[in-house]
């Protein structure tokens, strides 16, 4: 059965409004096409705690948005860059347009079957909370449709492939909680 990782953001954790950093898998269904699942939801005790109304294997596209939906939900729908992060602006720095952006790039290596830790960051923006460039906000302007809920293969190699800032480098820069930021060489 055909499946990939997805990074997005979640509103199902119970954060009134705030879409919460989280990976997904989506898998291939013949009859309807390309679901999510959130196997993290199969545990009852998640579940009962974030009230999951909904089939862990059929997690409703409103509910999760890939990092190309939720860059669009800013730049073009009006969205608050704030509600959107590893938690709420007031526990940290890990929020914002700098996250999202991260999250694409994250994303966009997946689809290219370069699977990082969701921690690991490269690009033009690795500082934590940086202020976008205009150029840089362009960038994923064009990225953005690429990786949203309709996926061309071939877009997605040729943005990999063809922009530098995009493709995942042989050095990361790791923001992993139980190490701190260091960098790590990629096999």
């Amino acid at each position: 059965m055909p499946a990939r990782l997805r990074s997005g953001f979640a509103t199902y954790f119970g954060n009134n409004g705030f879409h919460c950093d989280h990976v997904v898998t989506e898998y291939w269904d013949p009859a309807r096409g390309w679901l999510f699942a959130d196997a993290q939801l199969t545990d009852p005790l998640i579940a009962g705690t974030w009230k999951i109304d909904f089939d862990p294997m059929d997690v409703p596209r409103d509910r999760f948005l890939v990092a190309g939906k939720a860059w669009q939900a800013i730049r073009v729908g009006g969205a608050d860059p704030r509600t959107f992060g590893l938690h709420p602006p007031e526990e940290g720095p890990l929020f914002g347009e700098w996250f999202v952006a991260g999250n694409v790039r994250l994303d966009l290596a997946a689809l290219n079957k370069v699977e990082t830790l969701l921690w690991d960051i490269w690009g033009t923006e690795t500082e934590a909370g940086q202020e976008l460039t205009h150029p840089v906000r362009e960038l994923y302007d064009q990225v953005s449709p690429v990786v949203g809920d309709e996926v061309s293969f071939t877009e997605v190699r040729e943005l990999f492939e063809g922009h530098e800032g995009l493709r995942t480098p042989r050095t990361v820069l790791s923001l992993a909680p139980y190490n701190g930021p260091r960098e790590v060489v990629l096999r």
